[in-house]
């Protein structure tokens, strides 16, 4: 058994202690982020590696694809794909069509793959970017959007058009954004952005609302964030919830993250949840309960220990902590369901040697 905690019992489908087990190691360098996407049947884990041990810039350092042997249930190397530092990869289909937009965080443009049809994604087109750090697909109505989030500029929204997509709105945010995401109330459709950091409020910069007025978005809300790197949407009993990861203040990485929660016309704090150099949020739900594993990525007073990241279960009045999941320098985690099973699959970053050549993991719900 894998060394991990698990703090209580919950009242899973079956009333019984279940628990998140390590299930595979895959090799992947300096991982980070990881998607989950099915393709004709078939699942697939793709992990954006940015760098690898003597490459620094990430420019020699590419892309895995990995895939679901049914016969094993194991995943194995499906494609290597050419990328050069990459920071984010974001999966969607358009029109049946299937493909992926990989932020590149060193050099000025990023990539948008597509599924060709014959078992790989080949480059479709090439964006302008500048240390671009994240990538969010979205749709209003019949039009489809792409939210693109950059370390040093505003970020930029791009809508697409004749099967490539355009320019279309440059966003008011906070200078230095690392993530976005877009939800909808009542049917209206809102994109919350999470804010690094800007010359005036230094980490301590406001993370924006805004919500789609029709032709455009329009800022709503500015909400209070420490050097946040990811934020994530998810509804529990018709309440929206926002949840930002704070990675550091200036002085320190151990501080909370928030959740915010919509009260009929803004969003108020909802809970605030220590972390330690943490940078992704994942919601996910099981047997119809609502869980938020954080991916944590580093703590300094944890003199060379392995960090652990958190998987906590919403009781019906907050988030509390479930179990704990040695990670390395995890940068993003997700979620999926294979043959009636969950999984959770961490993007580790790097060791505590700081090598980056290390593997990232799957993890398997099981029954004690």
């Amino acid at each position: 058994m894998s060394n991990v905690t698990c703090f209580f019992s919950v009242k899973d489908c079956s009333r019984r202690l279940h628990h998140f087990q390590k299930y595979q190691d895959l090799p992947t360098s300096a991982a980070r982020d990881v998607e989950q996407f099915s393709i004709n049947g078939s699942l697939f884990l793709a992990f954006a590696n940015r760098k690898s041990n003597g490459d620094s810039y990430g420019r020699n350092t590419h892309s895995v694809i990995y895939k679901m042997n049914d016969s094993t249930g194991t995943f194995s190397h499906y494609q290597t794909m050419v990328t050069s530092g990459a920071q984010d990869i974001e999966y969607f289909t358009i029109s049946d069509k299937y493909y992926f937009a990989v932020a590149y965080h060193y050099i000025q443009h990023s990539v948008i793959y597509q599924w060709n049809g014959r078992h790989r994604f080949d480059v479709l087109q090439n964006i302008p970017t500048n240390y671009a750090t994240s990538f969010n697909f979205f749709e209003i109505g019949q039009e489809l959007f792409l939210a693109v989030t950059y370390y040093y500029e505003n970020s930029v929204i791009y809508k697409w058009k004749d099967n490539q997509f355009e320019k279309f709105e440059e966003m008011r945010t906070e200078q230095t954004g690392f993530a976005s995401t877009t939800f909808k109330i009542k049917n209206e459709t809102f994109i919350a952005f999470a804010s690094y950091f800007n010359s005036q409020q230094g980490y301590a910069v406001h993370s924006a609302v805004f919500k789609w007025s029709g032709n455009s978005f329009v800022k709503l809300q500015s909400l209070q964030t420490y050097g946040a790197v990811d934020v994530k949407s998810f509804n529990i009993n018709g309440d929206t919830f926002l949840a930002f990861v704070n990675l550091q203040n200036g002085r320190e990485y151990n501080i909370d993250s928030f959740i915010y929660k919509w009260d009929g016309s803004k969003f108020v704090l909802f809970q605030s949840i220590p972390t330690h150099g943490a940078y992704a949020w994942h919601p996910f739900v099981m047997c119809g309960q609502t869980f938020l594993g954080v991916a944590n990525a580093w703590d300094p007073l944890s003199q060379g220990a392995d960090i652990k990241s958190v998987i906590y279960q919403f009781s019906g009045e907050q988030f509390i902590p479930y179990q704990e999941i040695p990670t390395q320098g995890a940068r993003d985690m997700t979620s999926f369901e294979y043959n009636g099973h969950t999984y959770l699959a961490f993007a580790n970053y790097k060791n505590n040697d700081n090598k980056y050549n290390i593997n990232s993991a799957v993890y398997k719900w099981i029954q004690n």
